[in-house]
Parts: structure tokens; C-alpha cells; sequence
């Protein structure tokens, strides 16, 4: 990689891995244990979750999901920064007027999560990041100071480090974190054994949803940010929001993609903050 390259400052080491986005590629193995982890609450209108959606306010998850490979523990996605949100003076600038989140513990949500199921971030083999929205990125610091690669894609890293703020939904002291070490993905790609990257631009210029192959369960498709709400799926529906004009095609492009996808594949489509459908697959004592 070019030493000028605007995702490789000389603090981050860095891989990088390529592949095209027409066809996503299967993983050849299958994983052993799938565990879907509810985050926090946040309230945030319909519209945005769902374009010609109302000014309704739903209560939606934060959602992350725990993947055991035959190279260990995956995590995908890490959820929000709590501490922003407590004390005195909370950062409310970021949710108003809709009310803050919901966090299920007075501790560090991620942290609290996984060490509920016995775990710690120096357990995560590996991790990704669908996207760099502080409700994603709120927990990449934990993985920084436990030496955990994570995977994101080229366009999402280029777009927050050097034109992403504040007022798009990016906090830089989540990512910028020097210990950070980045796989950076060129469209789809094999995250881990039975774990595949699939490119779903739109609502971040470098979004990717998340396939995971099963052995009983069968193959899941986490749709993240590309499609909110159950809603969605049911109703052809696209997400509400997209943080660049330019890219408001591929918002209808990355829906579509996914919802074929999961025909051809027979997969299970899971919208990333959906409050129907999330909390049962929670409440589940994980899938196989």
C-alpha cells in the first residue's frame, strides 16, 4: 500500500484484502454457535429507520452478534460508548429530540455482553465493523487495547477519517484510536471461517451486512444499517437515511441485493434494528 495512503497512517498496521462485489463469496466451512446481543435502546423516528416512515418513535436495538469459528470467537459490530451518555451532563445533541439510549447495564455495554457469556475482548479472534456509526463504533476501543483485528471496508474508513463528523453520526475518538489494527476489505469478503464480509453500500459510503453459515440453523444474512426493520423486508421498504446524495441509488441497490441474496441462499434476513424481530433471537440461548 502506498506509504501516502489516507487509511494507513504510520500509528495502524494494516491488511488489506480485495474481492469483487458481484458475487459474495461463500465460506466452505460452517460455525458452531451463533449469539445475537442487544446493546442498548435507542429511540429513533420511523423515518429515519424506514424512508416514508412517520414521525413514531420506536424503541430499536443495538445490536451485535457473536460468531464461534474453528478459529475462535467473532464479533460483529460493538455497539455505543455509554460513558457519553451518563453523568450530569450527557451528550444529548446527538438524540435529541427522540431521548437517549437505553443501556442494559450501569456498566460498559459491550464489555457487560460479552462477559455474560464468559468472554472478554482478548477472547474475539477477530472482529468487524459495518459501519462506522457511533452506534456501531462505540466499543472499538476495547478491542484496540486487546489486540483484535477488525475488519471494515476501504470506502467507510476513507470517508470517516478524512470527511466524516459529528452532524453525519461519526465520533472520531471511537475509530481514531491508535492501537487499531484494520483489515480493510474491497467489497465482499471471507471475515473468518463460515463468516463472509457482503458489500451493502447506501446508508454509509462503505456499509457491508454480515452472511454466516450455520450447520443446523442454515445460513443468516445480518443486514445491519442497509435494512432497518422488519417493516422494510416485508413492505420493499429502504432504509430512511443515507450520509452522502451521491450515494442515494445504492441505498434501493444494497436492499435489493440482500433480499435476493437471501432467496437464492434460502438464508434468513435479519434487519439491524428491528424491535420486533431481534429481541426473540436474543432471548435465544444461541443457534447452531
Amino acid at each position: 500500500m502506498p506509504s501516502d495512503d489516507p487509511l494507513q497512517p504510520p500509528e495502524k498496521r494494516m491488511m488489506t484484502m480485495s474481492s469483487s462485489t458481484r458475487e459474495a463469496p461463500l465460506s466452505a466451512e460452517t460455525c458452531q454457535q451463533l449469539i445475537c446481543l442487544t446493546l442498548a435502546w435507542d429511540q429513533i423516528p420511523e423515518w429515519i429507520s424506514m424512508e416514508g416512515g412517520s414521525d413514531r418513535v420506536l424503541r430499536e436495538p443495538v445490536c451485535a452478534i457473536l460468531v464461534k469459528t474453528t478459529i475462535g470467537w467473532v464479533l460483529l459490530d460493538t455497539g455505543t460508548d455509554a460513558r457519553r451518555f451518563r453523568g450530569p451532563n450527557p451528550d444529548r445533541d446527538l438524540y435529541a429530540p427522540a431521548g437517549l439510549p437505553e443501556f442494559l447495564t450501569d456498566g460498559d455495554p459491550l464489555l457487560d455482553a460479552l462477559a455474560a457469556h464468559g468472554l472478554a475482548p482478548s477472547d474475539i479472534a477477530v472482529a468487524a465493523v459495518s459501519h462506522l456509526h457511533f452506534d456501531h463504533s462505540g466499543g472499538l476501543r476495547h478491542l484496540a487495547e486487546a489486540g483484535v483485528e477488525v475488519c471494515i471496508q476501504r470506502r467507510e474508513l476513507d470517508f470517516a477519517i478524512t470527511t466524516a463528523g459529528r452532524e453525519d453520526a461519526y465520533l472520531r475518538e471511537d475509530y481514531e484510536h491508535p492501537a487499531l489494527t484494520w483489515r480493510i476489505l474491497d467489497g465482499d469478503g471471507v471475515i473468518a471461517p463460515g463468516v463472509d464480509a457482503v458489500s451493502t453500500p447506501g446508508h454509509t459510503p462503505g456499509h457491508m451486512s454480515y452472511r454466516v453459515r450455520m450447520a443446523e440453523s442454515g445460513t443468516w444474512l445480518f443486514a445491519m444499517d442497509a435494512i432497518d426493520l422488519q417493516a422494510g423486508i416485508d413492505h420493499d421498504q429502504v432504509v430512511g437515511t443515507h450520509a452522502l446524495p451521491a450515494d442515494a441509488p445504492l441505498v434501493r441497490e444494497s436492499h435489493d441485493r440482500l433480499t435476493g441474496l437471501a432467496a437464492a441462499e434460502g438464508a434468513r434476513l435479519v434487519a439491524g434494528h428491528c424491535p420486533v424481530t431481534w429481541p426473540a433471537l436474543t432471548a435465544a440461548d444461541g443457534f447452531v
